[in-house]
């Protein structure tokens, strides 16, 4: 009988284990999330990442009013300085580039989606192929995130941060 009782202590404690590990499992797996809301929020945000590229291929500001948050707490941090709410960015970037490059072909890979509730991080690499106003051509490559809000129904995006690829040489990348 003590054997008895000491198997089933045994079975429980075991699936009591098994369901905390069970139960912080499917607390931590967001991006796992397949419900139809979450793959629609996702063709969404794909549909505003071809948007996005379409607007800085184009340097098309009425097009990229339509994704942007367009008050003062979006933000664009790149190599050349930090563009602080969406008439700075639409100069600083839109304008910059529509001005200073003739031809411009961003293209993306690797794109990654999580989703937080009503706020999303996009990452990506970037290849962005173009030719300066004289005609000199010009590749660079990096890798970006992007924060996107849900705001009304619509994501928004509300941050972008993009930097080089990574340094990976001995004493780089500090």
């Amino acid at each position: 009988m003590a054997n008895f009782k000491l198997n089933i202590m045994k079975t429980h404690n075991i699936i009591a284990v098994f369901m905390m590990v069970a139960g912080f499992a499917a607390c931590t797996s967001s991006s796992t999330d397949n419900s139809p809301q979450s793959q629609s929020d996702n063709a969404a945000i794909k549909t505003l990442l071809e948007n996005y590229k379409a607007s800085i291929n184009q340097a098309d500001t009425t097009l990229a009013k339509t994704f942007w948050l367009t008050d003062s707490r979006a933000s664009f941090i790149h190599p050349r300085g930090h563009e602080k709410g969406w008439e700075n960015i639409k100069k600083g970037i839109y304008e910059m580039f529509g001005s200073r490059f003739n031809q411009r072909d961003l293209e993306s890979s690797d794109e990654t989606i999580t989703q937080y509730g009503d706020m999303a991080v996009l990452e990506f690499y970037w290849v962005f192929d173009a030719a300066f106003a004289d005609g000199a051509p010009i590749q660079t490559k990096g890798r970006e995130t992007q924060v996107l809000k849900k705001t009304g129904g619509e994501w928004r995006l509300v941050h972008v941060h993009y930097s080089g690829m990574p340094a990976t040489g001995e004493r780089e990348g500090f």
